[in-house]
């Protein structure tokens, strides 16, 4: 009996040693790494990975925009086409006074004067509703430009927060590593590394809700 309890004793031991080394090999490895690979955990290391990949795509342009630029290019092209609408409707007003004169028109020269001057004004109306058509395809493609960047700056934001995430739980058990003190002192490096990474990712995501709140407020 007093065997089998030594040998149980041992192995015990032995596992214990070995987990330990393993360990502390995976804390030596992470140490020398960056990114998500700096993450002794396998599991957290694996979730940091998957969502890492998505960041680039959807925070660097990849999958669509990720700016709309100044709110006032939304008012100005808002204001461009109104100004078209206007003067079109101003000419066509200008052609329907110039319709009443003609009717009233008692000579044949004055007929064919005003009658040139309707033509005239015809050609500005033709002219005028292309810019108006180019002016609605312009709010058009703004309204498609601000949509997309929505949608892209959401999906942007969740990753780069799973991202963070990530390093807040691996954040949370390096600071109850204390194994052994080749660990502990790993660990601390990790720690140290982590809460610096911190601000960091605190940056990007503000920076990346600052623009989504400008795509929002430029909504056509």
């Amino acid at each position: 009996m007093g065997n089998v309890k030594m040998t149980i004793m041992v192995t015990l031991a032995l596992g214990a040693s070995v987990a330990s080394a393993d360990k502390f090999s995976d804390f030596k490895d992470a140490v020398a790494k960056k990114g998500c690979e700096s993450i002794p955990y396998s599991d957290y290391r694996s979730s940091c990975q998957s969502q890492q990949s998505q960041v680039h795509d959807w925070c660097d342009g990849a999958r669509g925009p990720v700016t709309c630029g100044s709110e006032n290019i939304t008012r100005q092209v808002k204001d461009n086409l109104e100004k078209e609408k206007k003067a079109v409707q101003e000419l066509k007003e200008k052609r329907s006074k110039l319709q009443d004169s003609k009717s009233r028109a008692s000579t044949d020269d004055e007929k064919n004067k005003i009658g040139k001057d309707i033509e005239q004004v015809e050609k500005d109306i033709y002219e005028g509703e292309k810019r108006v058509e180019q002016a609605q395809k312009d709010l058009e493609t703004r309204k498609k430009l601000v949509d997309d960047a929505i949608y892209t700056l959401d999906k942007c934001i969740d990753y780069r927060r799973a991202v963070m995430n990530s390093f807040a739980a691996a954040l949370d058990k390096v600071r109850n590593e204390n194994e052994t003190p080749e660990i502990a002192d790993l660990a601390r490096q990790l720690r140290t590394r982590y809460e610096e990474g911190k601000s960091g990712h605190e940056e990007q995501i503000t920076a990346r809700n600052n623009a989504l709140t400008t795509c929002k407020n430029s909504r056509p």
